[in-house]
């Protein structure tokens, strides 16, 4: 690895001035970074240790949101009371990124940052509507996550610039949620097909609130909006689900890589999605 220097700031303000430096870069659980940098993918001068301030490290309810500091672990956000009643399937991803050792040091801000089509968080905040709140020495700006990523590594982030919070508004009472994914090994996996679910039914059966995202099968995360559409103010049966997944499975841009080919990710986001969804509507769970 090259050689650096390191800074420790204890605020965000002293980050941000430390930021402004030419090639400072922040760094938090370092769970990305230090990988990348031993592969030379991750140029800095000064690495700005952004963990020891306070005031990135929570979870809680603000103005009717759920916001969560960039610096809060997976772990935090596994054991959050708040996230598991009303961000469930956050829960849930937190709880598989990874192992135990990753879970522990990695941040949700990181795994943002990191900005990989295949992270397992991304389409699970995109299902969030999450908005990102970025702070610098120039002051405070806010973008929609689906603004802030751009490509494979790619974000709108501004030089000098951090990731203060992450803020959504909690799903309903009624709404279910789900995280599904395929990898090819079980342990510390990276996904070929990520799918976040969001489903909401009214007490006729109708589909009140539906969310679908999908992950490593386009440059970055993406909502289907097309399949969501299909299924709102609808009865929903196995029909009207099967036309959802079709039109996931065509809102997916994969390409073929050392982990799976283009046509088989297709077809496996019709699967987890219509399996997602019979799970959530309690229609069973498809088994191809």
């Amino acid at each position: 690895m090259q050689s650096l220097e390191f800074k420790s700031p204890g605020s965000i303000q002293e980050a941000c001035r430390l930021l402004d430096a030419t090639g400072s870069r922040p760094i938090a659980g370092g769970t990305d970074v230090i990988p990348q940098m031993r592969d030379g993918r991750f140029q800095a001068g000064t690495l700005v240790d952004i963990s020891r301030i306070p005031d990135l490290s929570y979870v809680k309810q603000i103005n009717g949101e759920i916001a969560i500091g960039s610096t809060t672990t997976h772990t935090m956000i596994v054991d959050s009371p708040l996230i598991q009643a009303r961000a469930r399937f956050l829960a849930e991803v937190s709880g598989i990124v990874g192992g135990v050792q990753t879970q522990n040091r990695g941040t949700l801000g990181g795994n943002i940052a990191n900005a990989s089509p295949a992270g397992d968080t991304l389409p699970v905040l995109l299902a969030l509507d999450a908005t990102l709140d970025l702070v610098s020495q120039s002051g405070e700006r806010s973008l929609a996550l689906a603004d802030f990523l751009r490509g494979p590594g790619r974000t709108a982030i501004l030089s000098g610039e951090i990731i203060r919070q992450v803020r959504f508004a909690p799903l309903a009472q009624g709404a279910q949620s789900l995280f599904l994914r395929l990898g090819n090994r079980k342990g510390m996996l990276i996904s070929v097909v990520s799918v976040a679910l969001v489903l909401e039914l009214d007490a006729a059966g109708r589909v009140r609130d539906c969310r679908i995202a999908l992950g490593a099968v386009a440059p970055t995360p993406i909502r289907c909006r097309e399949a969501e559409a299909i299924l709102l103010g609808r009865p929903v049966d196995a029909g009207l689900i099967e036309n959802a997944a079709a039109a996931a499975e065509a809102a997916s841009r994969p390409i073929d890589d050392v982990r799976a080919s283009a046509a088989y990710r297709r077809h496996i986001v019709r699967v987890l999605v219509r399996r997602g969804l019979k799970q959530l509507a309690g229609l069973g769970e498809a088994t191809s």
